[in-house]
């Protein structure tokens, strides 16, 4: 709209300059025009600059996530792979739905660089019961119909400030590594799997690690529902499996 608007200040503004014959209109007709053409100039170039008329509105969704390793390990997987182009900065593989395979995530759209710049992936690890992802968008949006209707000529609107996106994972009960490390322990577990004697021997340890703990809780929760008990065995059985997957990259 606004481009309509110069135009036809642009028309007015030389109509009243050199086609009113009357000195005081056309003095009058021709200022008045002028200056209007000289604020909606000021107005668009406002906008351009400093995005006058528009403000920063900023959301966040939050979702839960799933091991890269698929749901057969009991210890969840993050694999990471850092970009060259900004320091904390990464892809990340991990799986949308249990049920789902692993995929790629974070990965900058070469088709769109000029948002691509603005969004960073990071991940950290914390005392939580699930991995989740955590994304906060913030876009600049018209502060109202009018601005909307008179700038919205260049899909400045929902146009991207920035974007972070958090991965979150916990840090006993699953394992974040390169893809590089990855390839290293599917190796280790599989030379370690040809060897029936001392993966039986591994197998037999972790199973009476997690019989030893799961009889310390049964001790100190006398009470504990069926539930409570298979809930904790779970985690257990994964702080144990997360434990021996992160010496194998030692």
């Amino acid at each position: 709209m606004i481009i309509i608007v110069l135009i036809i200040l642009s028309i007015l503004t030389y109509v009243s300059w050199m086609n009113i014959n009357n000195r005081t209109t056309r003095l009058v007709a021709g200022l008045i025009s002028f200056g209007l053409l000289m604020v909606t100039i000021l107005f668009l170039t406002a906008n351009m600059n400093s995005h006058y008329g528009m403000k920063q509105v900023t959301t966040s969704s939050e979702k839960t996530i799933y091991s890269a390793g698929g749901s057969k390990s009991p210890a969840g997987m993050l694999i990471t792979q850092q970009l060259r182009t900004k320091a904390d900065n990464y892809v990340m593989i991990y799986a949308d739905r249990e049920d789902k395979k692993a995929k790629p995530h974070f990965v900058p759209d070469k088709k769109n660089m000029t948002e691509a710049v603005h969004k960073r992936a990071t991940y950290k690890t914390a005392d939580v019961d699930k991995a989740t992802v955590k994304t906060v968008t913030t876009r600049w949006e018209w502060r109202n119909d009018f601005f909307k209707l008179m700038l919205g000529f260049g899909g400045e609107g929902h146009s991207l400030v920035k974007q972070t996106a958090t991965v979150t994972v916990p840090e006993k009960t699953w394992v974040v590594l390169s893809a590089k490390q990855a390839k290293q322990l599917t190796a280790k577990q599989q030379m370690a799997a040809q060897d029936k004697t001392a993966a039986a021997a591994q197998q037999k340890q972790m199973r009476e690690g997690v019989q030893a703990k799961v009889a310390t809780y049964l001790k100190a929760n006398p009470k504990a529902s069926a539930n409570d008990v298979a809930d904790y065995t779970q985690q257990v059985t994964a702080e144990i499996t997360a434990a021996a997957m992160k010496q194998m990259l030692k």
